[in-house]
């Protein structure tokens, strides 16, 4: 009788179940970079997915980086296989937008009769607009930041209360550092992130602009433009940065061979568990002329593909969740961006004492009234231009290249890649 009932049980179990599966709405999702951004979806989609079983979220194999994504939806584009939601960088919206492949989300903010007390910060929202509509949610927005080796900080006779704020001070320690005989380096600065993301932060800092107001020009053609290739040479040359990949520069300062690492300040959660008691590890403000300098901030915004409109209702009510308190909090805590929802980041048993707890997460906080945009290239090469600028880049720090000559030929080549 038992074993009758459990059987019944278990049918009317799975019936309903596959009732309820047979009426919802599928979207799919499409994201990049899935070392950071895996963990945190695949929590978010289940705690999704228990306040709403209606929507069923599939997500699609995750590509390498953001020009992955956007080349993926390009694609599917044209054979009809795009994804219903693509977290995008926030440089590359506008290949979306231009295409009108992205559907502009102000009717269902407009819809919203709540959308003030629902917590997304103003600033931080503005991420996603384009041509002054919204057409991305923020999911994970960045600063960059300086991570240090406090105790080889110590040995170059630096004070890690008082780490470098300036290029002159953090080269003149990373000197001290470089010791050839232990294989340590002073400095590392991950060059190669997507979207000339950290090329674009050494020329804002010192007030560069990457275009022209009208877009058709090169902007950093420029002293600014030129610092940005020199400050390359001298990690090199003066500050010890050894010609590693990111995979390679990252395992050695995990372990305790370079002294100043230059990223996102996505990298804080894993870093902080990857070292452990290895050595003491710090966070700063990126390095830069002036206090005041801007600082780029960008990152994954969600973006809604599909033209369905149950699909894109569903959609919605994703993007939400995701950039809500409860998202928020569960992408905090796996990785080092920031929040764009003001309820997480002042609610105790979310991310307030969290902060409160962890001070190396509070620097990216610190820098955000210094935020400038992240930028794309426009036009239908902006993935190429993006390309140039990272030859230009490598040229510099394998040392075939002047400064000079990187700035004069990436800014040739860009040129020419812009729109007429």
């Amino acid at each position: 009788m038992k074993r009758l009932l459990f059987l019944l049980s278990a049918i009317l179990l799975f019936g309903f179940a596959g009732m309820r599966g047979a009426g919802a709405v599928e979207i799919t999702v499409l994201y990049p970079q899935p070392y950071l951004y895996q963990a945190p979806i695949e929590e978010i989609v289940k705690a999704f997915t228990a306040k709403r079983p209606d929507i069923q979220v599939k997500l699609l194999a995750p590509t390498k980086a953001y020009e992955e994504t956007a080349s993926a939806v390009l694609r599917g584009a044209v054979t009809g296989s795009m994804p219903d939601i693509a977290f995008n960088g926030t440089n590359l919206m506008h290949l979306f937008v231009d295409r009108k492949l992205a559907v502009p989300l102000d009717g269902f903010v407009a819809k919203e009769a709540d959308w003030e007390k629902q917590g997304y910060v103003p600033g931080m929202i503005s991420t996603g607009l384009v041509n002054g509509k919204l057409y991305g949610m923020p999911f994970a927005l960045s600063t960059p930041i300086l991570y240090f080796n406090a105790d080889l900080l110590r040995k170059a006779g630096g004070d890690p209360a008082q780490p470098p704020k300036t290029w002159p001070e953090l080269l003149g320690l990373a000197r001290r550092i470089t010791d050839a005989a232990s294989n340590t380096h002073g400095a590392y600065m991950v060059w190669t992130t997507t979207g000339n993301y950290l090329w674009q932060e050494l020329l804002f800092t010192h007030d560069g602009q990457m275009l022209s107001p009208d877009g058709k020009k090169v902007g950093f053609d420029t002293p600014a433009g030129l610092k940005t290739f020199e400050i390359l040479r001298d990690l090199v040359k003066e500050g010890g940065m050894p010609n590693l990949t990111d995979e390679q520069a990252t395992q050695a300062f995990i372990a305790g061979k370079i002294g100043f690492y230059m990223s996102s300040s996505a990298r804080v959660n894993s870093f902080t568990s990857k070292i452990g008691p290895r050595f003491e590890l710090g966070t700063a403000p990126f390095p830069s002329p002036r206090p005041d300098s801007k600082i780029v901030s960008g990152g994954a915004t969600m973006m809604i593909l599909t033209k369905d409109p149950a699909k894109q209702a569903a959609a919605w009510e994703f993007v939400k969740f995701a950039a809500g308190p409860v998202g928020q909090t569960i992408m905090v805590r796996h990785i080092g961006y920031m929040p764009s929802n003001q309820i997480a980041i002042d609610t105790p048993e979310l991310l307030g004492n969290y902060y409160a707890n962890n001070p190396n997460m509070r620097t990216a906080i610190s820098q955000r009234a210094r935020t400038t945009a992240w930028l794309g290239f426009p036009g239908e090469n902006s993935l190429k231009a993006i390309q140039v600028i990272y030859d230009a880049m490598e040229s510099v720090v394998a040392g075939k290249a002047a400064p000079e000559e990187a700035l004069k030929r990436s800014a040739t080549q860009v040129q020419a890649l812009l729109p007429k």
